[in-house]
């Protein structure tokens, strides 16, 4: 092989780098390995010190710790982390909740459950886990990519940049995910590449580290190069990238007129301000000892999407030190194992209770009384001794039992136990706590000391759904419609990235654009759907039985919450009676509620007020008409001066003329 410096310049950096991130840690991923396998491998329990101790005797295995850390990997599972994406702004709510059920989605395809649990037991096993997103194009003929989270089976074949501080690696420069392959896969795989032959000369310390006798090392190379770009301020405020904007800039700048109006079909947007800026970009490679295997491809996103999950770490000068809950429970397990292998073997060999005998008294039964080592006959026979007479046979008492190795064993137990913080109550066993508060208490305890291990979960869960959130945009750019998922699973599509014209402005916006926006990740820890629906329908079952309105939304919410054939239609019918009843607001396509009759109580009420109030209106009318007569009587109205009274027509009749009958006169 050629030495480092013959090599090219990327080829070099990449073997110093390898170099380093090798050999770094080496000491602290040996004992991550020998923690995994001591607490879920057959046969690791045992050190040379103890197996050179007992010699050819029997070592026995009795696994206690492995049960206890699955007490702690079971509540991760019972209570699941949830990504949850939130808006920075209010014009992004809808945005975020795009976001939210385009990220649950993702863990449904890509079985993101298998990802985190095998993350969380290496955690918990060994102290350290990862997990990692990946992209891919969608099923069938098509150039639409999506995200997923895979499983990364052993984290120790992951190795970050040695000079990373930070917990999650968000300020690793590269990171390396390594594969050891068969040398003939290799040679098949890439014919043109050069394998070394352990034959042929002496390999340098970068060859070591690549080649071995049977099998191949080559690796996934993750690495950040700083580009820079220009951006765009528009004299409308956004802020664009050059190599988006450039193409279409003549155009924005002079949109099309449209032949109806004779005006712009949308503002003219020209470029207020430019600047240049420094952008992360992020590569991977397939390389090995020699070099590039295949070209390296650019990551959507500004993050390595490769995340650590941390059991119990510290930090001590300037170093991690991470560790799982096997750590601290390797010597009381093997005291444990050491003392019931010992105690089975001392009581194996205690012997059975002898008889106690004379030579007459077996003689000819010799055959008989040896039988008896493995046979239970009914009668004892014997021969009568003369020199003993009226004696038969007896038995020995028992040899004594070793209680000491019991009462040892039982102490290594407890102090696993309590080394893991897993107490009694934990598990399950009867313990000397009498109330169900008290055994609340205790589980909680335990709980609560091994909580280190779900909050740094949540922690990677954060990071890894900031990997998400900030590679969307990039694999999501398109206009397509897109499967998101709710809460309890129900499913709806929506169709994102779709420009649409403002028939009043005439300008062109995008819908559901991923694009825009500013957002937060969050983890929340709680119940499973399914675990949260089962408690939903135990508390619906007792309110239920409840009698009124309450009963019959206890029998609705029963319902909803049985998942089974057919229900859908029984849900809705049921809906319709409540919606009718008004015990529920009406939604979307409901009939609202007819309103109820009038109480006849009310209806007669209401009858005899209206009644009232036309005979008090009548009064008043027939007083005020009393009053203008009276006036008219007295020849004035009080404050109005005397009545103005109508003159008869005949009154008007000019001078000498008759009157016809009809309200005319005829004329002069």
């Amino acid at each position: 092989m050629a030495k480092l410096a013959d090599r090219d310049q990327f080829t070099r950096t990449m073997l110093q780098r390898a170099s380093d991130a090798f050999s770094f840690d080496a000491d602290q991923r040996r004992r991550v390995k020998e923690d995994m396998e001591f607490a879920f491998v057959s046969g690791n329990q045992w050190d040379a010190h103890l197996t050179k101790k007992r010699r050819n005797r029997p070592c026995y295995e009795f696994n206690r710790i492995r049960q206890l850390i699955r007490r702690v990997t079971g509540q991760q599972l019972k209570n699941k982390p949830q990504i949850k994406v939130r808006a920075a702004e209010d014009g992004d709510v809808d945005t975020a909740d795009i976001y939210n059920g385009l990220i649950k989605n993702i863990e449904v395809q890509s079985s993101a459950e298998n990802a985190y649990d095998t993350a969380f037991q290496w955690s918990c096993g060994g102290g350290y886990g990862v997990l990692r997103a990946v992209a891919e194009y969608e099923p069938g003929d098509t150039f639409d990519q999506c995200l997923k989270v895979k499983t990364v089976q052993d984290p120790l074949t992951v190795f970050p940049d040695p000079a990373s501080r930070e917990l999650d690696w968000s300020d690793a420069k590269f990171i390396f995910v390594t594969e050891v392959i068969p040398r003939s896969e290799f040679k098949s795989r890439w014919p043109k590449q050069p394998v070394v032959d352990f034959s042929l000369g002496k390999l340098d310390d970068f060859d070591r580290q690549w080649w071995f006798k049977d099998t191949v090392r080559i690796a996934e190379y993750w690495y950040i190069e700083d580009e820079k770009r220009t951006i765009y301020l528009l004299d409308d405020g956004t802020v664009v990238d050059s190599e988006e904007f450039d193409p279409i800039k003549d155009e924005a700048a002079n949109p099309p007129i449209d032949p109806e109006t004779g005006q712009p079909e949308y503002p003219p947007l020209t470029i207020k301000a430019e600047r240049e800026v420094t952008r992360p970009a992020i590569y991977s490679a397939l390389v090995s000892g020699a070099g590039v295997l295949e070209k390296p491809t650019k990551w959507g996103g500004t993050m390595i999407p490769i995340v650590p999950q941390w059991g119990d770490v510290v930090t001590i000068d300037g170093k991690k030190i991470y560790s799982g809950m096997t750590r601290f429970g390797k010597d009381a397990q093997r005291i444990h194992n050491f003392e019931l292998s010992t105690l089975i073997e001392v009581v194996a060999k205690l012997p059975n209770s002898p008889l106690t005998a004379t030579p007459k008294m077996v003689e000819g039964l010799e055959s008989y009384y040896e039988r008896m080592g493995y046979d239970d006959p009914p009668v004892l026979l014997f021969n009568a001794d003369p020199l003993a007479a009226g004696m038969a046979p007896q038995r020995q008492p028992p040899a004594q039992f070793p209680a000491a190795l019991a009462n040892i064993s039982a102490i290594a137990t407890d102090e696993l136990k309590s080394n893991l913080g897993v107490h009694d109550a934990s598990i399950g066993a009867r313990t000397n706590e009498t109330s169900g508060r008290a055994i609340l208490a205790r589980q909680s305890e335990g709980e609560i000391a091994n909580f280190v291990y779900i909050d740094n979960q949540v922690k990677t869960l954060k990071r890894l759904g900031e990997v998400l959130v900030d590679a969307i945009p990039s694999y999501y750019d398109a206009e397509r419609s897109i499967r998101i998922l709710g809460e309890d699973g129900a499913e709806k599509f929506v169709r994102v990235n779709r420009p649409m014209r403002d028939e009043q402005t005439g300008q062109v916006h995008i819908v559901n654009d991923l694009s825009r926006g500013r957002f937060d990740v969050t983890v929340t820890v709680g119940k499973g759907f399914d675990t949260a629906r089962m408690e939903l329908a135990e508390a619906a079952q007792a309110l239920s039985a409840q009698p009124g309105p309450f009963g019959a939304l206890g029998q609705f919410l029963l319902l909803k919450t049985l998942d089974l054939p057919g229900m859908d239609e029984y849900v809705a019918a049921a809906r319709k009676l409540l919606v009718a009843q008004g015990l529920l607001e009406p939604g979307k396509g409901d009939q609202p509620p007819q309103p109820p009759p009038p109480n006849p109580k009310d209806v007669a009420a209401a009858e005899r007020d209206a009644a009232g109030a036309r005979k008090a209106n009548a009064d008043a009318d027939q007083t005020e008409l009393e009053t203008q007569i009276t006036a008219y009587r007295f020849g004035e109205v009080v404050g109005a001066g005397p009545p103005q009274i109508q003159p008869n027509v005949q009154d008007q009749a000019p001078e000498g003329a008759s009157f016809m009958g009809n309200g005319q006169y005829p004329p002069q």
